[in-house]
């Protein structure tokens, strides 16, 4: 009994204190709101982490419909759509990232690189629902799902495209 007792003390002294130290950094404004701050790396680490796993999660049940590429007309408008919604924050492929990528916290993803780790499913869903406390708005408010995923398809295949490759594709879609 006097075991349970002790144990009740100590977590609500650790409790307490937890709650204090919260206390201090939420109402003090001890912790740096600034874009142009970094994140302590085990924060950084951890709000990734979770990231990843929600986006897993959603996805589980998601009716996959990658688009198929081989129709000009849809991949062309593929290209439009994401010139129109995605070039000003994340690098075309082979390119340098966009001036507004560089002053956002945090970094707008590097598509080929997430294209290499992600499903066409998780760049839909990123796509359509945005993620939350970062610049990635959720476009599934304002453009359908068969454009999305025109979008996450061409997204997808980026690790093979080179930058003269979509360059071409950018002019054609651009002109017409």
């Amino acid at each position: 009994m006097a075991f349970i007792k002790h144990a009740a003390i100590v977590l609500l002294l650790a409790a307490l204190i937890g709650a204090s130290v919260a206390g201090w950094i939420i109402l003090g404004g001890r912790f740096d709101v600034a874009v142009s701050a970094q994140l302590p790396q085990p924060v950084h680490d951890l709000i990734h982490l979770t990231r990843v796993n929600a986006v897993r999660r959603e996805v589980r049940d998601l009716d996959a419909r990658p688009i198929d590429l081989d129709d000009e007309a849809v991949l062309l408008g593929a290209v439009r759509g994401f010139e129109s919604m995605c070039a000003d924050c994340h690098q075309r492929p082979g390119g340098d990232p966009p001036a507004l990528a560089r002053s956002l916290n945090p970094a707008p993803a590097k598509l080929c690189e997430a294209a290499e780790k992600r499903s066409v499913e998780e760049l839909f869903w990123v796509t359509k629902h945005g993620i939350r406390m970062s610049a990635m708005p959720a476009w599934g408010t304002t453009r359908d799902d068969q454009e999305l995923w025109a979008i996450a398809t061409l997204v997808a295949r980026f690790p093979n495209l080179t930058a003269a490759e979509y360059e071409q594709m950018r002019a054609a879609a651009m002109a017409q």
